[in-house]
C-alpha cells in the first residue's frame, strides 16, 4: 500500500511540475489578451540540447513551473514553422520572449540555457 501511495504522489508531483504551453501564438496571445495576463514565448527546435535542458530540467521545477503558470500565459514555438510575428522570430534557440498582454516586448529576451534559480529570478523581474 505504501508502494502504491508514493507511486501516486510521484505521478502528482510530476504533473504538478508542468507549465501549461500554448502550441500557438494566436492563441495565447487571444488568452493572455482576455486574462490580462503577460506573455512567456518560448522559442526552441529540436536537436537543441540547451532547449531540451531547459525542457526536461528547468522548467519542471515546481517553482518554475508554478510561477509561469500563475503570472504568464506560455507559448511553446519550434523556431522552423509557427505563428508568431515576424519581431518574433529567432535563428538561434533556446529564446524567451517576455510580452505584454497586447503583444509588446516588454523587457529583453533571454537567450541560450539556464539554471533553475537564475531562471526563476529573470521570469520573476517580469
Amino acid at each position: 500500500m505504501k508502494r502504491v501511495l508514493l507511486i501516486v504522489l510521484l505521478s502528482f508531483n510530476a504533473y504538478a511540475a508542468e507549465v501549461f504551453w500554448h502550441d500557438s501564438y494566436k492563441e495565447g496571445a487571444e488568452e493572455a489578451r482576455l486574462a490580462h495576463k503577460p506573455m512567456l514565448v518560448f522559442m526552441s527546435q529540436s536537436g537543441c540540447k540547451s532547449c531540451e535542458y531547459m525542457q526536461d530540467v528547468v522548467l519542471t521545477e515546481e517553482k518554475v513551473s508554478a510561477y509561469i503558470n500563475a503570472h504568464y500565459i506560455a507559448i511553446h514555438l519550434d523556431i522552423h514553422g509557427n505563428d508568431a510575428p515576424h519581431g518574433l522570430q529567432v535563428p538561434v534557440t533556446p529564446v524567451f520572449h517576455f510580452l505584454s498582454e497586447d503583444g509588446i516586448e516588454s523587457r529583453e529576451s533571454l537567450i541560450g540555457g539556464k539554471t533553475p534559480p537564475f531562471f526563476i529570478k529573470e521570469i520573476q523581474l517580469h
